[in-house]
């Protein structure tokens, strides 16, 4: 599922294959998603108009569609 990060400038410090935690825009406490594979960053030239490809399991993109409208923040994990 593609997302919007709410600081854009984030896509810098993430690469293809490693894992986020996708946490709700409106409660960064609450994990939208735990341990999602990403699987493609776009627009690390240009921020502000890349986002992220993340495989997520059904409910989990469930939930991301329901918070779509407004950007995510991420939890890198290590590894």
């Amino acid at each position: 599922m593609p997302v919007r990060l709410a600081d854009p400038t984030a896509l810098t410090l993430v690469r293809a294959g490693q894992r986020v935690d996708l946490l709700h825009p409106g409660d960064p406490g609450t994990a939208v998603a735990s341990n999602a594979l990403v699987l493609e960053v776009s627009g690390k030239g240009d921020p502000t108009t890349g986002g992220l490809l993340l495989a997520l399991r059904p409910d989990e993109a469930e939930r991301a569609v329901a918070a779509a409208d407004q950007g995510f923040a991420i939890l890198i994990r290590p590894g």
